[in-house]
């Protein structure tokens, strides 16, 4: 699959309009999770044009296509990143430093979410995200 091409089916069949695509393109060369905020900042570093409205919309579609997925917070944001992770059920683990998003298994055993049924509440899906330094940040850090 070429580059443009994958940048046309990030919004799953919607529209892929220029401005879409200069956002998955920017989103692309960003290292590590980001805000919609930031992402839109650095929007504007490559088209001064372009609202933040429509960097929302775009993150919203990117989001509900998969092309972004949210992986945690940072302060009263989310956070996206493009989580490659072939394994379907997986969380992140989120680099306080440089915003690096790794993919690691579910954290939970079984028995965690098993125990909550006893209430009869059924669990029809959980998030997890571990914070923490990358090796890297670890290293400039101490």
């Amino acid at each position: 699959m070429s580059h443009v091409k994958c940048r046309d089916t990030a919004f799953s069949g919607g529209r892929a309009t220029s401005q879409r695509r200069a956002i998955v393109e920017v989103a692309e060369s960003l290292k590590g999770a980001f805000t919609v905020s930031e992402l839109a900042e650095a929007v504007r570093r490559h088209d001064c044009a372009m609202g933040t409205a429509t960097v929302y919309r775009a993150v919203t579609a990117l989001e509900a296509s998969g092309w972004l997925e949210r992986v945690g917070q940072r302060g009263e944001s989310a956070l996206f990143a493009r989580c490659l992770a072939e394994d379907d059920h997986h969380h992140h683990l989120v680099c306080d430093g440089c915003g690096r998003v790794s993919a690691t298994q579910c954290p939970l055993p079984g028995g965690s979410t098993a125990a909550s049924t006893q209430d009869g509440f059924v669990i029809t899906r959980h998030e997890v995200t571990l914070y923490g330094l990358c090796a890297d940040c670890r290293r400039t850090d101490g």
